[in-house]
């Protein structure tokens, strides 16, 4: 079986959603990073797909669901509207995996409805220093304006590719250079086409994410945590995952599949 695409209604419009699996009573609900779309976890829906139901929405704003109500908002909405996504799925109770930006709204997901999730794993979430998350903040998910000379394209493009080589990717030099290069072409035009699909809505949730104290309401969460080491200093009941992946759809297959691996040790 491979991963398949449909379109749920909730209140602002149509989400998308990707799939795979065989009906369960408790799915594994998956939430991608930013700022494009479920479209960069796709290898890691195909592995896990094999064992689990997957169900992988695209975060309002991103990909190609409907844009937010609201062009300034803040991570609980963004948890809300996932939940109404499930409801219209008729998902009850499930287990949740976020990464980045999703792992911000996982994070307010089992804030919300903690009853609905069984177990929530987080792949990826990074604690910043004051300097850095104040930079992120200004210049990380800049609001784009679209022109009749495509000025847009330039932009996305190089948002997509200075993502591999600098962090943060608005800093071009050699002090912030990273060291893994690039992706292939034909996956960076699949991540600039992502972005320019939502190229006047991406930056909600994002800079929604970047604003989100993730450490001060981890330490609210009261279902199970798998998560980074660092969770413990806010949660100390939080078991620790061992190999993740930060960009499945760029990153080698080795490293998806003991990526896969090590969600399925934890949640079955």
């Amino acid at each position: 079986m491979t991963v398949k695409r449909g379109f749920v209604d909730i209140d602002e419009g149509q989400v998308h959603y990707r799939y795979k699996g065989a009906r369960e009573d408790v799915p594994l609900v998956m939430l991608h990073p930013g700022p494009t779309s479920a479209h960069s976890i796709v290898p890691l829906i195909d592995r896990l797909g094999a064992a689990r139901q997957i169900i992988a929405p695209d975060l309002l704003g991103m990909g190609d669901s409907a844009a937010p109500a609201h062009d300034e908002t803040d991570m609980t909405y963004f948890a809300d509207a996932a939940l109404r996504t499930l409801d219209a799925l008729n998902v009850d109770t499930f287990d949740l995996w976020g990464s980045m930006t999703g792992a911000h709204t996982a994070i307010e997901v089992a804030i919300l409805q903690p009853k609905r999730v069984r177990r929530l794993y987080i792949e990826m979430l990074l604690e910043y220093d004051e300097a850095t998350e104040k930079a992120l903040q200004e210049n990380h998910a800049p609001k784009i304006v679209v022109d009749q000379i495509g000025s847009q394209l330039n932009l996305l493009w190089h948002l997509a590719r200075d993502q591999h080589l600098f962090f943060p990717w608005f800093t071009r030099d050699a002090a912030h250079a990273r060291t893994n290069g690039l992706p292939t072409a034909a996956q960076l035009h699949e991540k600039t086409v992502e972005l320019l699909k939502a190229c006047g809505t991406y930056h909600v949730a994002l800079n929604a994410a970047l604003r989100h104290n993730s450490g001060e309401r981890l330490a609210t969460v009261t279902v199970p945590v798998i998560g980074p080491e660092w969770f413990q200093k806010y949660l100390p009941t939080a078991a620790v995952r061992g190999d993740f992946c930060v960009g499945p759809a760029t990153a080698p297959a080795g490293q998806v599949d003991k990526a896969a691996a090590e969600i399925l040790r934890h949640l079955g």
